[in-house]
């Protein structure tokens, strides 16, 4: 196995935990990661294969916990806005999209830090579907499509296990859409094709390692640990992007 294909293999081992753990976040700690050693341009297409492995990993998991209602108003968002971040990946180069993969990184962080779960309140088709649009978005352009949907639960103060089912199940059939879109558009190379078989057995044993973790550790401190990770990723591509 060569070096390339072992950094695949790890950062995606390490993706498919987080997300195991926190329902969001893989993505955020692999993609950093693989594109100091992969251009970004086939990591991203690479990374919404894998996404799809993770996310399916924890709708297995989840799935009696998810809340179905919500489920439509994040997929009507998302289609249009995975057309949008389709004609984004086209048009810009890797050094921009990598630069915004850092911004988007910092201001995740910064969201998290302000953030506090609030009460309980009811589905909304605007909310839900702003949040679709944006992961939608930026899950294709960029393959993060975390926080918009991570915003609109934490808006709903959904507990950990209806978090982790909801999302785990609209990130599944969205990162699927986005695969279909981005394989007609030809983004998937025999390069990528290659490292995602060493990336998917990768990313489910991730994923089913946290299961039996999650139930034993404070997610609350884990919280933490992960937002200075995801901030040093951010500054690791904003420094790329601008070097």
């Amino acid at each position: 196995m060569e070096f390339t294909s072992l950094i695949v293999f790890f950062c995606w081992f390490a993706g498919g935990f987080v997300s195991g753990v926190t329902g969001i976040g893989g993505a955020m700690v692999a993609v950093p990661v693989a594109a100091m050693f992969l251009p970004m341009h086939e990591v991203i297409p690479l990374s919404c294969i894998l996404n799809a492995a993770m996310d399916g990993s924890l709708a297995f998991l989840y799935f009696r916990h998810c809340r179905v209602p919500a489920l439509w108003p994040l997929l009507l968002g998302a289609l249009p806005g995975s057309f949008a971040g389709l004609a984004m990946l086209r048009m810009l180069p890797g050094a921009v999209l990598q630069g915004a993969v850092g911004i988007l990184l910092i201001v995740y962080v910064l969201w998290q830090r302000a953030a506090r779960p609030g009460a309980r309140k009811k589905d909304s088709w605007i909310a839900g579907g702003a949040a679709g649009f944006g992961a939608g978005l930026l899950g294709t352009a960029i393959s993060f499509d975390g926080p918009p949907a991570g915003a609109y639960a934490l808006y709903r103060g959904w507990e950990p296990r209806e978090v982790l089912g909801t999302l785990g199940i609209f990130f599944l059939i969205r990162s699927l859409f986005t695969c279909l879109l981005q394989a007609k558009a030809g983004f998937y190379t025999p390069e990528v094709i290659r490292y995602a078989m060493y990336g998917i057995p990768a990313c489910v044993a991730g994923a089913l390692c946290a299961f039996p973790v999650v139930r034993r550790i404070r997610v609350d401190l884990f919280r933490r640990a992960l937002m200075l990770v995801i901030a040093a990723a951010g500054l690791v591509c904003l420094w790329q992007a601008f070097s």
